[in-house]
């Protein structure tokens, strides 16, 4: 009877101590968890995310606001307004520069134009270190007295590309607008 209890014994004993074939499964539990964790983070921070800085891009708008508006003065006065502040957009010599762009005006009697252009790229990683960047395209409004037909004409071009560049003039030929090489007429 003394033998059962013995072996029950060490038995026990042996389910207290920890034995190293468990330690070692769990090493490489753990291992492995590591390992796989490091191989899905590195590609995890190369995600790209539109960029968070809470703000929508309203270029195509500051643009459009300045066409119509410098439409609606030559509609009231027959020239068109020779500098930001007539148009009562804004108290400076342009549209207020934002985040994402810089706007700069050149008027005429007879042209108008307006230029938005990128001011830098935004990160687009997960982590925003800067793995990833995005940048944004430039526009480009244009409005002009077509004598013709007596009336304003206008174009807004946007770039095929992102650029930091400023963009140059749309073309003005028999009476129409159109947009320079690399960039697409938007509405």
């Amino acid at each position: 009877m003394k033998y059962p209890l013995l072996v029950l014994n060490l038995y026990m004993s042996d389910v207290n101590k920890p034995s190293n074939h468990s330690n070692n499964i769990f090493k490489k539990i753990l291992l492995i968890i590591g390992t796989g964790g490091l191989l899905l983070g590195i590609p995890i921070m190369f995600i790209r995310v539109p960029p968070s800085c809470g703000c929508g891009d309203s270029s195509k708008a500051t643009v459009g606001r300045f066409i119509n508006a410098q439409q609606a003065y030559f509609s009231e006065k027959s020239v068109f307004a020779q500098s930001y502040r007539l148009l009562e957009l804004g108290d400076g010599d342009a549209p207020t520069a934002t985040s994402r762009y810089r706007y700069t005006v050149d008027m005429s009697k007879d042209k108008s134009f307006i230029y938005a252009t990128p001011i830098k790229e935004f990160p687009t990683d997960v982590f925003q270190l800067g793995l990833t960047k995005q940048g944004f395209n430039s526009l480009i409004g244009a409005v002009a007295y077509e004598q013709k037909n007596k009336t304003t004409i206008s174009i807004m071009c946007r770039s095929e590309k992102q650029t930091l560049s400023y963009p140059p003039r749309p073309i003005f030929k028999q009476g129409n607008f159109s947009c320079p090489i690399g960039f697409v007429s938007i509405k």
